[in-house]
């Protein structure tokens, strides 16, 4: 487990300097963002991100899995385009974070999920499908869509059903179905 853990660290690390939309807005240190911080996401939300992505699969060529993952967050950074104002200074990072749901931690996580079931197509098909990214409003103000998935009374929960719920939602949208255990969690 704990060299599993150790991996991910280092995959990680690979993916953020490995890749253009998360080089210089990923604080390395810290937990948590303060409501100023220029970072748009934390080190501990890629590596959960990415966790999901490669679904605990082990990782014997870091390098090779890391520009796997890059390329996945990169190509869903084409199509949220607020991630790509805060690296050029269109918007800051705390406005996105404020006003925005895709750049928390549970919907990286959710983003991981549909992922791992994106990159069994062919990159050509998968990258289609994230088009249909664009489509979703992702302001937290959408409460119709986002309450009781990533929001709770209006705050974001991290709480694993709400991660199961998100990822649903974004595979509606996708077109990619749900799993048993997803219908169940969507159900409920």
């Amino acid at each position: 487990l704990y060299d599993h853990r150790n991996e991910l660290s280092k995959l990680a690390r690979l993916v953020v300097t490995g890749s253009a939309v998360f080089r210089d807005v990923v604080e390395m240190e810290r937990s948590n963002l303060a409501e100023r911080s220029r970072k748009l996401f934390t080190l501990s939300a890629i590596y959960s991100a990415n966790e999901e992505l490669i679904g605990g699969a082990q990782i014997t060529e870091p390098r090779e899995t890391a520009a796997l993952c890059a390329s996945f967050w990169d190509a869903v950074a084409d199509h949220l385009p607020e991630w790509r104002f805060v690296r050029e200074s269109k918007m800051t990072a705390g406005e996105v974070r404020r006003d925005f749901l895709h750049s928390h931690a549970i919907v990286l996580q959710a983003l991981g999920i549909v992922g791992r079931e994106l990159l069994l197509m062919p990159e050509a098909t998968w990258r289609i499908k994230l088009t249909a990214l664009e489509k979703i409003n992702w302001s937290r103000s959408n409460a119709r869509v986002w309450e009781g998935r990533a929001l709770i009374g209006g705050r974001v929960s991290k709480a694993s059903h709400n991660v199961t719920l998100t990822s649903n939602y974004i595979k509606q949208q996708l077109g990619l179905e749900l799993g048993p255990e997803e219908q169940r969690v969507e159900k409920a």
